[in-house]
């Protein structure tokens, strides 16, 4: 796997975001803690500095320089501290005291002042930097007192040094984890990649692999496998709609070319030519139901813009469903009957009407003659309805089969039909985020429809 490739994938860019942000916070924070280290001892030393000046100035007002020589000589002893540095000058500038041979330069004024002494280490000399305090005194004389900030400069030269190597094993573990991490990301969009080119090349079967971590990979690919099911399955549903129509369209049709082929060949009387236009026109009809039917079916699968939606009220649909349907179930022998009451639900009207008319149909379809019975039944908790009959039913190993587009269950429920509304029902129910559920009715068929409420 390429270092370029791995460093194009967002894991590593992250990452390598995410190290510059850590060092640019490490940066700011060392920065703050060397301020305030080296602040607090600089503010220690100075304050150190003008207590020892106030402390000798004291002694000199107290008894000049016969008072003031002794106390340095005592600080620049033998038993005296080797950092200290003490310097008391003549009006002229010559040497009294102390362990400084010279007046520095640097104290040309009173105040603090940074200079630079050489000081025996064993056998060699070093070069070591003094923070001093100068003072006049009266009479003229002066007053050094300082302190070798040795020490400080060794202590800032560690911390640097230790900053610095901080500085780059972040530095290291960010590029470290960046391609750990590009690798890891790589991996995972490669198996999933060569799935998609797989099912690119037609092989719909084909998944992308989901591994038991559950992490965003694992959701996405979820996801994608969710859909190549829905795709799969309406590719399937197209595939078997293809092949129905193909004979379920092609043959009304071509009954009704051969009618009016016959009537032009033939010389028939005007009835006769009547009769078969009529049969042309059944035919006819019964094609463009058939294909108004797969119409709907597309339109309830593909989804309704939400806009279109409004509140509706089932009792009213089942109500104008019962009330269209009522002369075919007279004329028939059939008792139609409803019981409803006001039931809310957030849909499509036209959508709930169709499916509502095609359970009553398939319903008045398959009811006996003369002795049949059909109830429809509206329930507000659970939002439902329900469609009963008592005709021949579906053996129950049938029921998920039934609603499939072009099943027939003709030897129990026998008839014609198009085996496309029992379909159009379920992809109406399944839109409006609903069930569709069958039981046996002993005899007959229990259709039930399950949708959320307001």
């Amino acid at each position: 796997m390429k270092v370029g490739a791995v460093w194009r994938t967002t894991a590593a860019r992250l990452a390598a975001v995410y190290t510059v942000l850590f060092c640019l916070g490490l940066a700011l924070g060392l920065i703050a803690l060397y301020a305030g280290t080296i602040g607090v001892i600089e503010r220690q030393r100075d304050a150190t500095l003008e207590a020892e000046v106030r402390a000798l100035s004291e002694r000199f007002r107290e008894g000049g320089t016969a008072r003031l020589i002794p106390a340095i000589e005592a600080r620049t002893g033998p038993q005296a501290r080797g950092d200290a540095v003490y310097l008391l000058a003549t009006p002229r500038g010559r040497r009294l005291a102390g362990n400084l041979t010279t007046w520095p330069r640097e104290a040309a004024g009173e105040g603090p002042v940074t200079f630079g002494v050489s000081k025996r280490d064993g056998e060699g000399v070093v070069q070591r930097q003094v923070r001093a305090l100068a003072f006049d005194l009266p009479r003229g004389y002066r007053l050094l007192v300082g302190r070798d900030s040795g020490d400080l400069q060794e202590f800032r030269s560690r911390f640097l040094r230790v900053s610095l190597w901080i500085a780059l094993g972040a530095v290291i573990l960010g590029v470290t984890s960046g391609v750990f991490l590009g690798r890891r990301v790589l991996a995972r969009v490669a198996v999933a990649a060569e799935a998609g080119e797989r099912i690119s090349a037609g092989h719909l079967d084909r998944r992308v692999p989901v591994s038991d971590r559950g992490d965003e990979f694992d959701r996405l690919a979820a996801s994608v496998n969710g859909m190549l099911n829905r795709i799969e399955a309406l590719m399937q549903g197209m595939r078997i709609a293809t092949d129905s129509i193909s004979h379920d369209v092609r043959r009304p049709l071509t009954r009704a070319r051969a009618e009016l082929d016959l009537a032009l060949r033939r010389d028939l009387d005007t009835g006769e030519t009547q009769a078969a236009i009529a049969r042309s026109l059944a035919e006819i009809d019964r094609a463009t139901g058939l294909l108004g039917h797969l119409l709907d079916i597309a339109r309830a699968e593909a989804g309704v813009p939400d806009d279109s939606w409004t509140e509706v009220d089932l009792a009213q649909i089942v109500a104008d469903a019962v009330e269209l349907y009522q002369p075919i179930a007279d004329e028939r022998g059939i008792t139609l009957s409803a019981d409803t009451v006001p039931t809310k639900t957030r849909g499509e009207p036209q959508l709930l009407a169709q499916a509502v008319t095609n359970l009553l149909d398939n319903a008045l379809k398959y009811a006996p003659a003369g002795d049949g019975a059909v109830a429809v039944r509206v329930t507000a908790d659970p939002v439902s309805i329900t469609v009963s009959d008592n005709g021949p039913g579906i053996p129950p190993d049938q029921h998920s089969a039934v609603t499939e587009r072009f099943v027939r269950m003709d030897a129990a429920r026998g008839g014609e039909g198009s085996g496309l509304g029992l379909s159009l029902v379920r992809a109406v129910v399944r839109l409006h985020g609903g069930t569709l559920k069958f039981a046996d009715n002993a005899p007959g068929l229990i259709a039930k429809v399950t949708l959320p409420g307001v």
